[in-house]
This record gives C-alpha cells, structure tokens and sequence, in this order.
C-alpha cells in the first residue's frame, strides 16, 4: 500500500519528525526560561524559572511596612505575574523549536486519514474472516 497516494501522508517524513520530537523532547536547549515581576513602588520583585519555581523573592524594608495580607497578597500575585511570562515565554521557545515539524502540522490530517483507513481494514478484515469462513465450510466432509 502506498500510504502517500492513498492517505495523502509520507511515514517515512512522519517518522523522521517524530524521532526530531521525541529527541528534542529528551533534551530540551538551553536553559529553562525564566521571568521577574515587580511591585508598581518597585518594594517586592520575584524571579520565577519554569525548571525550578521561584528562584528570587526581595523584600524592600518599606514593604514590611504592609499588613500582612496585603504584602501577601502582593507576593502572590507577583509569582503568578513572573510564572505566566516564563511559561510564555517557554511556549514561544517549544513552537519556534518545533515549527514545521508534520507530525505536529499534520496531525489532525494524519488522524482522519487513519480513521479512515482503518474503517477501511476492519471492513477488509471481516470481509476476509466471511470468505475463510466459507471456504472452510466447503473444504469440511
């Protein structure tokens, strides 16, 4: 069967990208990405990476001059602030990598194509089991 022709994929291509992936996936480049978010008086800043969380938390001593739960508060958000930017930034990363990568491009292709095919092979399948049936029923005494 000539998969190309009759499923409008290439597996060899698919293949190959999929090794790309899955070598690419086992060793991400470089380091992991990282991201600092500060308060508007500049008295909290935290530095988050993707690879390990919070990796800096500073405290101006004025800010210790807030109640608790408004330094809390405010601490909190600056995290979730420097997370988001990281793992943006780190998405950024993951798709400029991988871009035009087929197995990824294509996937939604490749699996309607596979359906379809194997719709295809469950009728062959059980069109071959009928015709063994019959013609184990003509070879029996």
């Amino acid at each position: 069967m000539n998969f190309e022709e009759e499923l409008g994929i290439d597996p060899e291509r698919l293949a190959a990208d999929a090794d790309r992936l899955f070598s690419l996936l086992g060793r991400p480049p470089g380091e992991a990405a990282t991201a600092r978010a500060e308060s508007r008086d500049g008295w909290v800043s935290v530095e988050y990476s993707c690879a390990a969380g919070v990796l800096d938390l500073r405290l101006d001593p004025r800010a210790m001059r807030l109640d608790s739960g408004r330094l809390a508060g405010t601490i909190l958000d600056l995290i979730q602030q420097a997370r988001e930017r990281a793992e943006a930034e780190e998405r950024a990363r993951t798709e400029a990598l991988l871009g035009g990568n087929a197995l990824l491009a294509d996937r939604r292709l490749v699996a309607e194509h596979l359906r379809a095919a194997t719709g295809a092979l469950q009728e062959n399948l059980e069109r071959a089991a009928a015709t063994i049936d019959r013609v184990r029923a003509l070879l029996r005494p």
